[in-house]
């Protein structure tokens, strides 16, 4: 079976979501607040991340790209209202780089925008290099560095109605982004997301849950702030 071929519940995506804000929450505290940093808390923090860009990667495969330029801003608005505070926990305000999570959602939308927005026959390849040309520029910049938009934009591809011949090649990216994934967190933990995936996708087929589209968005900032002033 396909990803297209799996039925995905609305439910099934906010539980993926949740595990996913709960991970990177242990993560963060882990990180920020616990001088003796634990190892378990580390290797279930490495979920967050592939929980993040499968809900993305799906989303974006039902969302018409002409809607995409909204989501792009609210990620850019949230991601820049986070920064200050996320770089402050991390090593101090002029600790920019990497930028936070929200950034490398934002990079890998914008990719997929400029891959998938309707334009003339003459201008399609052209906007088709410029998004290649973001990812190469962008990648670098943010936090998970290419791997993270790249996971987002073959899972996306993954779920839309591709030959066969370029499913193969996504199989195979998709394998490749994993096995990088799993270098650049030096652990295997990441791979746990995948039966998580599927448990959700299985466990809430018949459950009604809230969307919480603003949720996250919120939560992102907010859980920082709250641990930068736990901290101090």
């Amino acid at each position: 079976m396909t990803l297209r071929e799996w039925k995905i519940t609305d439910s099934s995506l906010t539980a993926i979501k949740v595990i996913g804000i709960l991970a990177m929450l242990l993560d963060h505290y882990n990180s920020f607040l616990n001088t003796e940093h634990s190892p378990l808390l580390f290797e279930t923090g490495r979920l967050a991340l592939p929980l993040f860009v499968f809900v993305l990667g799906y989303n974006l495969a039902r969302i018409p790209s002409q809607k995409l330029p909204q989501l792009i801003l609210r990620l850019l608005i949230f991601g820049v209202i986070s920064t200050p505070v996320y770089n402050i926990l991390s090593g101090g305000i002029g600790h920019w780089w990497p930028l936070n999570i929200l950034f490398t959602l934002l990079v890998a939308t914008a990719i997929v925008y400029l891959l998938s927005a309707q334009a003339s026959s003459h201008w399609q390849m052209p906007i088709r290099l410029t998004g290649a040309l973001f990812f190469i520029v962008t990648g670098g910049l943010v936090d998970y560095l290419w791997v993270g938009p790249a996971l987002v934009v073959v899972i996306w591809r993954l779920f839309a109605d591709v030959r066969p011949k370029e499913r193969t090649m996504l199989n195979i990216a998709l394998i490749v982004l994993t096995i990088l994934l799993c270098l650049l967190n030096d652990s295997l933990a990441a791979l746990f997301a995948v039966p998580v995936i599927l448990l959700c996708i299985q466990l809430c087929q018949n459950i009604d849950l809230p969307r919480m589209k603003w949720f996250f968005y919120w939560f992102y900032p907010g859980h920082l702030l709250a641990l930068l002033l736990l901290r101090g």
